[in-house]
C-alpha cells in the first residue's frame, strides 16, 4: 500500500482520506482485472465534477461500461496528484491499455467549485430571516466575510448560525459553519457581519433638481423597493398629483427620497396682480382680463375680479398670472356678503383706477 500514496498538492498531506484508501486498496486486493484490455490515454489534467472520483476523470476513452468508482473527492477547489505508481496500478487493475506507463508521470484532478461571495452569503442571511418568520423584502449588505469555494451546483455549501440583527440599527452578526471543514468541529467556522435594510415604497427625485424648482410631474416617482434610510418626513407625503405645482427650498439629487420640507406651495398668483381668466366649456373657451383677490399656488382655488363684467369669480391658479374658473360656480357681485366676509380691500374692487 505504500505505493499507493497519493497526495493533496498544497495541503501538507501526503495522502488521500481513509476512505479513499480503503477503496483503492479494496479494489487492488479483491476485484479481478479485466480480461479485456482497454485503449485508453491518461488524462493530461482533470476537473472532477462530483464528490467522487472515477477512472475516466483518470483515463479518457474507456469502453461503455468499463467506469469504476476509486473513492472520494477532494474538496471544493482542492487538487489531488495522482503519481506514476499509482496510475500503473490502477492500468494494470483494471485492464486499461495504457501505453505510455512511467512511473515519472503524474496526473492532478481538481474538484469544480465556485466561490461564495457577499451575494451568496446575502443570499443565505434572506433564507434565515424568512425562516425565523419575517415578513417582507430586505436588502443584505455583507461588510465582512471569507471567501469560500463550495463544490459546482452545491445546494448548501455553507449553514448560518447565531443569526443576530438588530432591527434598531439593522447591524447584523452571524457564524457560517462550511459543509466542508477541513479541520475539526467547528474549526473552519468564520464571523459574518453586515446589514439589513427593509424595502419599502417611497417617493424619490428623477433628477437632480436646484432649489425653487416647480414641480412637474415628470420630477418624481414612487420606488417601489427603496432600500436606502427613509427620514421619518418622507413618510407622511400627500399624493404625488398634489405636490405638482410645489417649489423645492432646496437642491435635492436623484434617487433622494422626498421629504415633506423640501417642498412649499409656490405662490403663481399673488393678491392683487392682473390675470387672465379662461372659461372653458364643450367647444368653447373664452378669455377676460381680472384681477386676483387672494394668493393662490398650483391647483388652488382663488377669487378674481373680471374687471369687464366686474363681478367676483372663483377659478384654480393654472399657471403663473392665469386662472380657469370653476365653471360650476356662480358670479358673485363686488357689494356681496360673501365678498365682504373675504375682508378684500374695495380699492382692488373697484375700476383699477387706483393702486
Amino acid at each position: 500500500m505504500a505505493l499507493l500514496g497519493i497526495g493533496y498538492r498544497g495541503t501538507g498531506r501526503s495522502f488521500l482520506p481513509a476512505c479513499f484508501w480503503l477503496a483503492v486498496g479494496f479494489v487492488l486486493a479483491g476485484e479481478p482485472a479485466a480480461s479485456t484490455a482497454m485503449a485508453a490515454t491518461l488524462r493530461p489534467s482533470g476537473v472532477v465534477h462530483g464528490a467522487s472520483v472515477y477512472l475516466s476523470d483518470v483515463f479518457d476513452g474507456l469502453d461503455a461500461g468499463q467506469d469504476r468508482l476509486l473513492g472520494p473527492a477532494p474538496a471544493p477547489g482542492k487538487t489531488i496528484t495522482i503519481g506514476g505508481s499509482q496510475l500503473i496500478a490502477l492500468a494494470d487493475q483494471y485492464g486499461v491499455d495504457w501505453d505510455d506507463q512511467s512511473s515519472s508521470t503524474s496526473l492532478s484532478l481538481t474538484r469544480a467549485g465556485h466561490v461564495l461571495g457577499r451575494d451568496e452569503y446575502a443570499a443565505l442571511v434572506r433564507k434565515a430571516i424568512s425562516q425565523d418568520g419575517e415578513t417582507g423584502s430586505v436588502v443584505v449588505d455583507v461588510t465582512s466575510f471569507t471567501p469560500l469555494v463550495a463544490g459546482e451546483n452545491e445546494q448548501d455549501p455553507a449553514t448560518l448560525l447565531n443569526l443576530n440583527w438588530d432591527h434598531k440599527t439593522g447591524l447584523f452578526s452571524a457564524t457560517v459553519q462550511p459543509a466542508h471543514a477541513a479541520g475539526g468541529a467547528g474549526a473552519d467556522r468564520f464571523p459574518l457581519r453586515g446589514s439589513i435594510r427593509p424595502v419599502q415604497p417611497v417617493m424619490v427625485y428623477d433628477h437632480a433638481l436646484p432649489s425653487g424648482h416647480i414641480i412637474q410631474p415628470d420630477d418624481m416617482h414612487i420606488d417601489p423597493a427603496f432600500s436606502g434610510t427613509v427620514p421619518p418626513l418622507a413618510r407622511s407625503l400627500p399624493e404625488p398629483e398634489r405636490m405638482i405645482g410645489m417649489a423645492l427650498v432646496r437642491t435635492v439629487g436623484a434617487g433622494q427620497p422626498v421629504q415633506g420640507t423640501d417642498l412649499r406651495r409656490a405662490v403663481l398668483v399673488h393678491r392683487g396682480d392682473p390675470v387672465l381668466l379662461s372659461y372653458n366649456s364643450t367647444g368653447i373657451r373664452l378669455t377676460a382680463t381680472g384681477r386676483a383677490l387672494e394668493d393662490g399656488g398650483s391647483g388652488q382655488f382663488v377669487h378674481a375680479l373680471n374687471l369687464g363684467s366686474r363681478m367676483v369669480l372663483i377659478g384654480k391658479v393654472t399657471a403663473s398670472g392665469e386662472v380657469r374658473v370653476d365653471a360650476s360656480s356662480t358670479a358673485i357681485p363686488p357689494d356681496s356678503e360673501e365678498v365682504k366676509r373675504l375682508g378684500i380691500n374695495s380699492l382692488m374692487l373697484g375700476d383699477g383706477s387706483h393702486p
